[in-house]
Order: structure tokens, then C-alpha cells, then sequence
């Protein structure tokens, strides 16, 4: 028995020792930027590789390679000229598109990146504005160790923490192009600083970094199109009624300050027909801030807050609703709710779009507090 195991044993070891000599013939692939130059009518892809590193005390090494051509296809190809390694994307986190790539249609990268088998569909999605993609994927950052690792961190965190950041994976863009009644939203990343100083090693070493990236608000597709760009209380209006927030603040003036509310859940109801929909939105939240003058102890000071953040949420989703129908393009997939409900309704409609521009939703938020933390009223209320 011992003889059968010793031979068995040592072909398991001699087979991972192989595996892992065949790896380092791979230049690992964690983030593509894609950019296209409306003048020449070319695309440019570049791709972050991962190199490791060279002890536990140094940080990792990134190289980026680029391509061009007149297709999706020919600049990835192009990108082998300068790589001594056979590309490997398997572990690709994040796509960045250019705001003209956006612009002119994903179609063709989506039809690439579906087809190539190495691909595993399930990495973030994000547009550059006012800026190139291979800018914002050369930005490095002592806080990770890749500029992909850094992005999509930064989209997992913010987008529990701020209502603004949709979690927007390839899968779930893809799936909104090819479902009816509805266009797909994005997140969008700026960076701050110069983006040169920005892909310095050494300025990594200053406590204050000479540039950064930092996600943005919303971009709304019609099809496979950027078509406009959302603010910071659209993009809240949107999250709102996609029903993609974690955690809302909401804040509340005051005459003497302001009062911060968060929510703790949340709960979206649709009522539709060919004619209307009814949107209800529920949400129970807390008290997280305050310096207002008010008597939390009593029940109509905190009804009146509850109103005033009820205006706001309204408020945040009627902006939304304009924008989209100023676009025509429905990204909250009403019609992709009259479809499963009423299909011979929806049927008779020949443009949804347009159709959407027209449609009646009515808006009904409610928000209840129930926590009002430790204290009873403002700080500053109390005497000893």
C-alpha cells in the first residue's frame, strides 16, 4: 500500500510544481481602460498587469500595455507586440470606458469581452469623465496595490455608504441592454490632482497624494450609449427607485443647524398599468445627527421631520424621473414591470422610450424614525 501512495503522492506535488512554472509564462490581467480617438477612429485598449512583487516590504510592481487599432479585437492582438507573456484576463476586476467610448456605443467591447473564453464576466464596469481611461487605471495608490484593486474597493465600500454608487457589475449592464423596458446606469470616476504626478511611485510616498481617484454620480445609457450624465441628487433619485441603496442620509435643515437621518431599510412597491404606475417607497430610519432646537421627546417634532424627509426623498426621485424622460430612456424598467404584468399591453406600445417621456408616475414616500439614538434632544440643549 505505502509503495502505491509514495508515486501518487509525488505526481500531486510534480503537478502543482508544473502548474505553477506554466502561470509565470502568463502576464496577469486585472484592469482594462478602453479609450476611442473620434479623430482617427481608432480604439486604444491598455491593460494593468499584475507582476507581483519582489518581497513582503516593497509594494507591488503594475506594468500597463496598450494597443490600437480600427476594432476591439485588433487592439487587444496589438497589445502581445510588447508583452513577452501570452495575456491572461481571467482575473480581470474592472473595465474603465473613456466618456467617448461610452458615447459611441459598448456593443463591440461587450460582444469581445462575452466571446473571449479567458473572460470570467464578473468584474465592475465604470466611465471616465473628463479624463482618459488609461489615466484613471494608471493612478496608483498607497492604499492598494493595484489602481484595479483600488477601484473596485472603493466601489464595494462607497456604494454601502453612499446612495449615489450603484453597484454596477458587466453581468448586470449586459443583462439591462438585452431586457425590454429598460437601459442600463454606470458609475463614473474623475481623478483629482495631476494625473501625471499620479503614476509616480515615489509621490506615493508623501502623505499628501498629488493625485487620486474618486468616484463621481451616475451615467445613464439608451441602449449600449452614454446619453447624460446624472448629479449627486439624481443619481440618489435613481438608486432610490432602482432600489439599490444600503444605507440613505438624508439631511434636514433646520433654522439652527441641520438634522441627519439614515435609513436602516427600505422597502419599493410598484402598482402599473398601460396608463400609470404608482411608486411607494418605504423607509424606517434613525436619528444620526442634530443640531436643531427641537424636542425629540415629542411625537409631532419628529412627525415634522418625518414629512420634511419624505419632501426630500420625493424631491430626489422626481429628479431623477426628469432627467431620464428629458433622454427618453427608461433605466428604472418600468416597462420591463408592464411587460411581466400585461405583455399584450406593453406590446401595443411600438416605442417604450418615447412612450416612457409621457408616462404617469406617481411618487408616495414615507419615512418613520425609529431610533433617535442615545440622547433626547441637541447637544447643545443640555445643561449641567
Amino acid at each position: 500500500m505505502k509503495k502505491i501512495l509514495i508515486p501518487l503522492i509525488t505526481l500531486f506535488l510534480l503537478n502543482g510544481c508544473w502548474n505553477y512554472q506554466e502561470l509565470n509564462d502568463y502576464a496577469i490581467v486585472t484592469g482594462m481602460a478602453v479609450d476611442y480617438d473620434k479623430k482617427e477612429q481608432e480604439y486604444k485598449i491598455s491593460l494593468l498587469i499584475a507582476n507581483g512583487s519582489k518581497s513582503e516590504e516593497e509594494t507591488a510592481q503594475i506594468t500597463i500595455l496598450s494597443g490600437e487599432g480600427k476594432n476591439i479585437y485588433e487592439s487587444y492582438k496589438n497589445i502581445s507586440l510588447s508583452s513577452p507573456k501570452e495575456l491572461y484576463i481571467n482575473h480581470l476586476s474592472v473595465v474603465i470606458f473613456s466618456e467617448e467610448m461610452a458615447e459611441k456605443g459598448l456593443n463591440n467591447i461587450i460582444d469581445f469581452l462575452m466571446r473571449e473564453p479567458q473572460s470570467n464576466q464578473n468584474f465592475y464596469i465604470i466611465t471616465a469623465k473628463d479624463s482618459s481611461a488609461k489615466d484613471v487605471l494608471s493612478i496608483l495608490t498607497p492604499l492598494a496595490d493595484y489602481p484595479s484593486q483600488d477601484i473596485t474597493s472603493n466601489i464595494k465600500v462607497t456604494e454601502k455608504l453612499q446612495g449615489r454608487i450603484t453597484d454596477a457589475n458587466f453581468n448586470h449592464f449586459v443583462s439591462k441592454i438585452l431586457q425590454k423596458g429598460i437601459n442600463p446606469v454606470i458609475n463614473s470616476i474623475i481623478i483629482e490632482g495631476d494625473p501625471e504626478k499620479g503614476t509616480k511611485k515615489e509621490d506615493q510616498q508623501n502623505s499628501i497624494m498629488k493625485a487620486s481617484t474618486k468616484l463621481d454620480t451616475i451615467g445613464i445609457f439608451k441602449n449600449d450609449r452614454l446619453v447624460d450624465w446624472a448629479n449627486q441628487e439624481e443619481s440618489i433619485g435613481i438608486n432610490i427607485l432602482l432600489n439599490d441603496i444600503s444605507i440613505l442620509y438624508l439631511t434636514i435643515p433646520c433654522q439652527d443647524g441641520n438634522t441627519v437621518l439614515s435609513s436602516e431599510s427600505f422597502d419599493v412597491k410598484h402598482d402599473i398599468n398601460k396608463n400609470r404606475v404608482k411608486t411607494t417607497i418605504n423607509i424606517k430610519g434613525k436619528i444620526d445627527e442634530t443640531t436643531c432646537k427641537i424636542n425629540l421627546r415629542d411625537e409631532k417634532e419628529l412627525q415634522k421631520l418625518e414629512q420634511k424627509a419624505e419632501i426630500e426623498l420625493e424631491n430626489y426621485m422626481q429628479q431623477a424621473i426628469n432627467l431620464a424622460k428629458r433622454n427618453e430612456t427608461d433605466i428604472f424598467g418600468y416597462g420591463t414591470m408592464l411587460y411581466k404584468k400585461d405583455y399584450k399591453a406593453f406590446k401595443q406600445i411600438k416605442d417604450w422610450d418615447k412612450y416612457f417621456k409621457d408616462f404617469n408616475i406617481k411618487l408616495d414616500a414615507h419615512f418613520k424614525i425609529n431610533e433617535k439614538g442615545a440622547l433626547e434632544q441637541a447637544i447643545g440643549d443640555y445643561k449641567i
